[in-house]
């Protein structure tokens, strides 16, 4: 759940939509399959107390993720459940406190009813709003109008109280931000949401930080290793120089003593 870059919006190939490059990148590494269900919504904020808020505008900033995480991320009993929130919200001024309480409820509920699953908090992505000198133009207020509040001590003010509210729930905080903050390039035209190459880059901090820390990720790597006794002796030399590959790699010779003990 979350909001349009997490819907995918504006990546030309929808395999470099972050989510996907998430799932794809867990299905090529974890035993079993993968089903993923993307329930972001472009425009989406965290509750009815943002100023963005328009009760009527369904499929957008309504219903909000409180008004709908139950039917949307508890319903379908994840294994995985990822919350990517803050930048709808900060860039129309949601109180750090209101913001948070909303949040919370989310995340501490998500985990009383689904105790199994792992929970992802996908901290607010940088984006150029966040520079009050480049947003002060008045193009850029009169196209996103509620949404058009600059300046970055909201957004980091954010990016901190997730974090610790990851800690204090044991989910885990994806910091984006860091990655991203400064690299205009990575942004489409619109100023707002990230280009494919941007939009991959989100997807695999993303996963960096999920198979970094869970073991399960790396289940089917080590079952490969042992079933081909993969080892210094017959890995690696895609693309290495001719030399180098032969004096590493003899038709099957590595299996034998003398080239062993030639390495001792």
């Amino acid at each position: 759940m979350g909001e349009s870059n997490a819907f995918g919006m504006n990546a030309v190939d929808a395999n470099n939509q972050w989510v996907q490059v998430l799932g794809n990148q867990i299905r090529l590494f974890q035993d079993g399959s993968l089903r993923i269900f993307n329930n972001a919504i472009p425009s989406n904020v965290i509750s009815p107390d943002a100023p963005g808020y328009e009760p009527h505008d369904l499929n957008a900033t309504a219903p909000s993720a409180l008004e709908r995480y139950q039917r949307d991320m508890i319903g379908y009993a994840p294994d995985l459940a990822v919350y990517a929130y803050g930048l709808n919200d900060s860039r129309c001024g949601h109180d750090l406190d209101s913001f948070m309480k909303s949040y919370a409820q989310i995340v501490e509920t998500t985990k009383a009813q689904c105790p199994q699953a792992l929970i992802v908090l996908v901290g607010p992505y940088w984006n150029l709003q966040y520079d009050a000198a480049t947003w002060a133009i008045p193009a850029n207020q009169k196209r996103f109008k509620k949404f058009s509040v600059p300046g970055d001590e909201l957004v980091l003010s954010y990016n901190r109280s997730i974090a610790d509210l990851a800690q204090d729930t044991g989910a885990l905080f994806i910091d984006v931000y860091s990655v991203l903050e400064g690299a205009t390039w990575l942004l489409t035209g619109d100023a707002c949401h990230f280009s494919d190459i941007g939009q991959h880059l989100i997807g695999q901090a993303v996963f960096t930080h999920i198979a970094a820390r869970c073991s399960f990720l790396s289940h089917k790597s080590k079952r490969a290793e042992e079933e081909m006794q993969s080892s210094v002796w017959n890995t690696g030399g895609s693309d290495a120089l001719p030399y180098v590959i032969t004096r590493w790699r003899k038709d099957d010779l590595w299996r034998g003593s003398e080239y062993k003990e030639d390495w001792l």
